[in-house]
């Protein structure tokens, strides 16, 4: 027969595993009830980025951005009278550093390939 300390070990154990399984089964469909939540969210925020997506466009389209520009920030398009020669003696005037007579001579190159290509 079974004894008494083995009864009350057993039913110990069966109270404490039904408690975990209980404590279990709910802690699993609260994770499962947040994940449906987050995949719910997840839809409509890509929804709405598509959305965001497509207003950007709009809104950043250059004939837009233009207007905006001339009728807020008073700008105008430059004529090619505004336009001065590049001058490679700017760059040497207030500083001889080396880095700037590098980028002077890149810049004259560039110019140059430029000049020919025309």
């Amino acid at each position: 027969m079974i004894s008494k300390r083995a009864s009350i070990f057993f039913s110990f154990f069966i109270c404490v595993a039904g408690t975990v399984l209980f404590y279990l089964k709910y802690s699993v469909m609260d994770i499962e009830d947040r994940i449906y939540k987050a995949k719910k969210e997840l839809k409509i925020e890509k929804a709405n980025n598509h959305i965001l997506k497509a207003e950007w466009k709009v809104l950043t389209t250059p004939e837009r951005v233009q207007r905006l520009a001339v009728k807020h920030l008073k700008m105008r398009q430059i004529h090619p009278q505004q336009l001065k020669e590049y001058n490679p003696l700017i760059f040497h005037s207030n500083s001889k550093k080396q880095n700037t007579k590098k980028l002077s001579k890149i810049i004259s190159k560039i110019v140059a390939k430029e000049n020919l290509e025309d």
